[in-house]
């Protein structure tokens, strides 16, 4: 029995504590009606006190953002611009994204909101997504005097990466991101001696340091934006491997062979040059979820420098040592042992990422504010009266 009633108070005692928030907002809910009602009868002067009391706890963001604006509405009729500022300021803390409607506020609301702009200065992301890469031959070269046909085959990688966009204004940005990147491609080489062919798998690992300049859409459910800038690129790893078709022709049995082998991992840093840089144009589209976004992007990438590093592309001569030593003679097996020479070449990019936004709003005064234009549209909208 003891027990029962013990748990019947816990139930009574749980239920109360999740009715209590319930009963201040709808007390606060009706306190601005009674708010509302005393501003439209004319009754300015206790309005301010009506409402501090709910200020101080109603943590509500859209409530707070509709007493916000009766109060500037209050205190600019009350000729206090000091306190019609204040509660203004309060409406873009609650909503940053709240903007005034000359057709639907005041105008001396929509000429005090003019002083002001939530517009975030600093705004992050993060993205993932998948990419491909295109070589771009400048010279070709090979180990073989055969007319032998070459291709480059799309491969996929992958990026990651993190993002800063430093904000002028509601559409222009500059945009400063690092990104981890793994790409990929793969070579394929046939009429080796008449009938074999070659195939290397080469897969690079990079961090890339874009920067561009970007404008977006500031409206709208859906924005699109577009951007061109230009990325330092650090190759950090090369590794390849590659296979060769060994097809020889058997007279006893009157058809071709196959023998397939198969390269252990062979590294190719040493082969290429570490430090590079592309330019790129992108662009895509940002949904709007509450105050943050996710978003879409494609972004092609045009490499600039020659991948290669023609002075050591067949020995590594950066750590050659006394120039017999076992690794310097491995770094030859790529061409040694499995005829394979790099081409000079550029690599091209293009990414496809998905990602979120997060702006970090900073509601604040302007220093310098848009009254002029305000001024201006009310003065468009009087004579317009006048004609009609």
């Amino acid at each position: 029995m003891v027990k029962s009633l013990s748990c019947c108070y816990l139930f009574f005692a749980l239920t109360l504590l999740g009715t209590i928030p319930a009963m201040a907002q709808n007390e606060c809910e009706l306190t601005l009606s009674r708010a509302i009602e005393e501003f439209n009868a004319g009754h300015h002067y206790g309005i301010p006190a009506m409402l501090a009391p709910c200020l101080e706890k109603n943590q509500n963001k859209e409530w707070r953002q509709r007493a916000y604006l009766l109060l500037a509405e209050t205190y600019l009729l009350l000729e206090d611009p000091f306190g019609a500022e204040k509660s203004y300021l309060e409406v873009l803390r609650a909503n940053p994204e709240y903007l005034t409607d000359e057709k639907r506020d005041p105008i001396d609301l929509v000429y005090l909101s003019s002083k002001f702009t939530s517009t975030p200065i600093f705004t992050l992301s993060a993205k993932i997504g998948p990419n491909v890469s295109f070589v771009r031959t400048l010279l070709d070269r090979g180990t073989y005097t055969d007319d032998v046909k070459k291709r480059y085959i799309l491969k996929p990688g992958f990026q990651v990466g993190v993002g800063v966009d430093w904000n002028y204004d509601d559409n222009l940005s500059v945009m400063l991101e690092g990104n981890f990147v793994f790409s990929a491609y793969r070579q394929r080489t046939t009429g080796i001696f008449g009938r074999d062919e070659s195939s290397i798998f080469d897969r690079q690992t990079w961090v890339r340091i874009p920067v561009a300049v970007k404008y977006s859409a500031s409206k709208g459910q859906y924005r699109p934006y577009g951007y061109a800038g230009f990325s330092w690129d650090l190759l950090l790893g090369d590794r390849a491997t590659i296979q060769y078709k060994d097809q020889n022709y058997n007279p006893e049995t009157n058809r071709v062979e196959s023998i397939d082998r198969e390269s252990p991992i062979l590294k190719f840093k040493s082969k290429r040059n570490a430090f590079n840089h592309s330019v790129f144009i992108g662009g895509g589209v940002k949904y709007k979820v509450k105050l943050d976004y996710i978003f879409a992007d494609l972004r092609y990438s045009f490499g600039m420098t020659n991948l290669v590093n023609k002075d050591n592309s067949i020995y590594d001569y950066k750590n050659k040592g006394d120039g017999t030593s076992e690794s310097f003679q491995d770094s030859g097996d790529g061409t040694f042992r499995w005829a394979h020479v790099d081409d000079l070449f550029r690599m091209d990019n293009l990414f496809i990422s998905v990602g979120y936004i997060h702006p970090l709003y900073k509601p604040r005064k302007l220093k310098k504010s848009h009254s002029k234009s305000v001024l201006r549209s009310i003065k468009k909208q009087g004579d317009e009266i006048k004609v009609d």
